[in-house]
């Protein structure tokens, strides 16, 4: 039988693969585009965090390439830079908890040995609960200042997006590629890239509206090189709702909100 306690916790989703939402001014993609990629690309980062609070639960479930599957529940709670994560079901991992504050710094509890820990940025890749999300995921990273941004492929319906990573920035993938969604002003599909090999791929799909804001109902995250996937469907969306500044805090981490 598995168990997600055997798995652990690996000593360590970045491309705020877990941040969905948009606000309902689209952006203009073409005339961004004519400007420069930096300019598109900063709106996109605006359209994903610009709101007071953001809420969610999700569904997590690990395909493995033999097509056996397992899940996961959690919760995100996002004021600004900051977030929370709490894994909520199965028992075994329930209370697992990630704490980011915007500016680089991650921490992760684990209510099975009562740790908390800081996580460096060297094992910000390493994977969470045998999925193919890694920790780096579980942040909020706008994208723009963190590297060069230029303009690809134009297929009329979608704009891609060639990032390249600046010099010191706080990043784990030395490139990303967006594919942009002109209809949506969003990423639809965002491609890996380290040593000059594809990694991974992140595809989004079911675009709608819910508590409020424009919204991809859910993510899916392949590993190139062995099959692996791992999908997140978006339960419950909600904008705007009050959260206490000292729910973003070590001790709430550890004691629960």
């Amino acid at each position: 039988m598995f168990s997600w306690k055997a798995l652990g916790i690996a000593t360590v989703l970045g491309c705020g693969a877990l941040s969905l939402s948009a606000k309902a001014d689209t952006p203009n993609v073409d005339a961004l585009k004519a400007q420069s990629g930096a300019a598109l690309m900063a709106a996109i980062d605006k359209r994903t965090y610009d709101y007071s609070t953001q809420k969610w639960v999700f569904r997590m479930t690990i395909t493995e390439k033999s097509g056996a599957s397992r899940e996961a529940k959690f919760s995100v709670w996002q004021k600004g830079s900051k977030r929370l994560v709490r894994f909520l079901e199965p028992g075994d991992v329930k209370g697992m908890s990630m704490l980011s504050g915007g500016n680089g710094e991650m921490y992760v509890y684990s209510p099975q040995t009562d740790n908390t820990r800081r996580i460096a940025t060297s094992a910000r890749r390493q994977t969470l609960l045998g999925s193919d999300m890694a920790y780096d995921d579980m942040q909020s990273v706008g994208l723009e200042p963190l590297y060069n941004v230029t303009v690809g492929q134009d297929t009329g319906s979608h704009v891609w997006l060639e990032l390249a990573k600046k010099e010191g920035a706080d990043v784990v993938w030395d490139k990303l590629r967006l594919r942009i969604d002109k209809k949506a002003a969003l990423p639809d599909l965002i491609e890996y890239w380290d040593g000059g090999k594809k990694i991974r791929d992140q595809s989004r799909t079911g675009f709608t509206e819910e508590g409020g804001a424009p919204t991809w109902k859910s993510i899916k995250m392949l590993d190139i090189a062995t099959g692996h996937s791992t999908t997140l469907d978006m339960l419950e969306q909600k904008i705007g709702e009050a959260i206490p500044d000292s729910v973003f805090s070590k001790r709430t981490l550890v004691r629960g909100q």
